[in-house]
């Protein structure tokens, strides 16, 4: 207690309340990057401030006279910075049970595969099926969100994916398993849009707003870091169950918390759910999808067949979506050749990541027979790669805007998959190869979201970006059904993952020429 009657606290306090005040001022953009890791995911922000040096006399009178004198704009509660901070934590503890697990099961494949017997195939469908549902819904759980209010399908979505983590530890059939990894998909879908909407609504200021999505991206990249580590040791101290186990307990807390500390947004009217879209969308992903895995087990008959029909029914889900009232997707983005390059682009460095991600815990473990804690180590470099690759991309972007940033990343990327085509056996060597890929997309892909939000009416940005999202987790699934088939049909493991890595190399340089000929004028401001 100070002589004046205040604590610290209350100066801390005004402290806090001031810089808003300045930065809501002084902040010259809003620069929108990716600041989590695969993901899965949707897009976040981090603001780059021109700080500008305020005169004395603002501050002053921003203060009060003696610099620490009353307010003058009237009283900012100390809980309420308590309150939105904790709303923050728990906000951040969904997004990264999410990635958590998506990544800590990629260590877990090969003792999988030999503690269930799976086949090739059935291992790509415990991979796919989770990112082809997260893909198929997550446009319909940002609609949900708007209609039925964020927090009760963030807690639901959050009960969900805690019930499925549970069926995944319990079952012992890979079928029953890829039916439980697609209900987790189902409940990841549900929590990621519901997150920004708790995050906007609980942070209304533009500058905080800003501040805590960083936190929120930021903390998703350190667990998407550790994620890989803490299921090489879980699976080496107490079996690849512990994986899903370790997601109940920590669901349970965090959708008590988030009744006790988040509230509800506001809802808006709505015509009804978009079911048929849904459902056509649903099946045409699944469709397309396995028919790739067919093809890549030399099942051409069945493969062709699902492969046409798959495609055959996004394009009616197309037609769907032009006459429905409230459709999942606003196809008037779809007409846009600048963000339909820009999300082919998304699609292209997840195709690349997640099917590189797949095949080099198999590599790591069944040719160098590394153990799932060095593996686990092996594929948190490419993390660390990817924190880089974020904060480099805010400072690249913020100067040249998005488009050479998204070639510069696309080219990397494609240099460090050229380096693991030579399948290097030494620890080191594989390690800068596999920095430079995760240092590559992650400045790819934040640039592809500042593209995105340049491009959208900002009407449609929240859309633009789901829809980016959307097209990245299906490149996520395509990459595992090719790189998988790779796997299977070369003659050893380690000739699969020599073609996989030239085939991700040859992606990426396709999508950075396409980037270069399809480019637009962005130069109109910042997002």
């Amino acid at each position: 207690m100070l002589a004046s009657g205040r604590t610290e606290w209350d100066f801390c306090d005004e402290a806090t309340h001031v810089n808003t005040e300045i930065e809501n001022e002084s902040a010259t953009r809003i620069l929108p990057i990716r600041g989590e890791l695969f993901e899965d995911v949707v897009a976040t922000t981090l603001v780059s401030y021109g700080e500008a040096a305020l005169p004395t006399r603002r501050a002053e009178a921003l203060l009060g006279g003696d610099g620490l004198g009353k307010r003058r704009f009237g009283a900012r509660p100390r809980h309420r910075a308590v309150r939105r901070r904790f709303a923050l934590l728990v906000l951040c503890m969904g997004f990264c049970l999410v990635l958590l697990d998506s990544t800590a099961v990629t260590v877990a494949l090969p003792t999988m595969q030999t503690d269930l017997g799976s086949s090739p195939g059935e291992l790509q469908w415990i991979v796919d099926s989770y990112t082809l549902v997260f893909a198929a819904f997550l446009l319909g759980g940002g609609a949900l969100t708007d209609r039925l209010g964020a927090l009760r399908v963030y807690v639901v979505s959050i009960v969900v994916f805690a019930i499925s983590s549970a069926m995944c530890a319990v079952v012992t059939d890979n079928w029953l398993l890829i039916t439980a990894r697609g209900v987790q998909g189902i409940g990841a879908a549900g929590m990621m849009p519901a997150s920004l909407a708790l995050l906007r609504s609980t942070f209304p200021e533009p500058a905080q707003r800003a501040r805590a999505i960083g936190i929120w991206g930021g903390l998703g990249g350190v667990a998407a870091a550790l994620g890989p580590l803490l299921g090489g040791v879980l699976v080496t101290s107490a079996g690849w169950q512990t994986l899903f186990w370790i997601n109940v307990p920590l669901g349970a807390l965090t959708a008590v918390l988030s009744f006790r500390s988040l509230r509800e947004t506001e809802t808006t009217p709505s015509a009804g759910y978009d079911v048929v879209g849904q459902l056509t969308s649903f099946a045409g992903l699944g469709a397309l999808v396995a028919g790739v895995i067919e093809l890549g087990h030399n099942e051409l008959v069945s493969g062709a067949a699902l492969t046409g029909g798959g495609l055959a029914l996004l394009l009616a889900f197309l037609r769907v979506e032009r006459r429905h009232p409230e459709p999942l997707l606003a196809t008037v983005l779809v007409r846009d050749r600048g963000l339909i390059g820009t999300a082919l682009t998304g699609a292209a460095l997840n195709f690349g990541l997640y099917g590189m991600f797949f095949l080099v815990t198999l590599y790591l473990q069944q040719v160098l027979h590394l153990s799932p804690v060095l593996t686990g180590l092996m594929i948190a470099v490419v993390a660390a790669g990817s924190i880089s690759g974020s904060l480099f991309a805010g400072w690249f972007t913020a100067r040249t805007g998005p488009l050479l940033p998204m070639i510069v990343g696309l080219l990397c990327g494609a240099a460090g998959y050229l380096h693991l085509s030579g399948t290097p056996s030494a620890l080191p060597e594989l390690a800068i190869a596999l920095f430079v890929v995760g240092f590559g997309v992650d400045v790819g892909l934040a640039a592809a979201t500042v593209m995105t939000l340049r491009l959208a009416p900002a009407a449609l940005a929240g859309a633009a970006t789901a829809v980016l999202t959307t097209m990245r987790q299906i490149g996520s699934a395509l990459g595992v059904a090719v790189f998988g088939g790779f796997a299977a049909v070369a003659a050893s493991l380690t000739e699969g993952f020599s073609m996989a890595m030239i085939t991700a190399c040859a992606v990426y340089v396709g999508a950075a020429v396409l980037t270069l000929v399809n480019r637009v004028d962005t130069t109109a401001g910042p997002a």
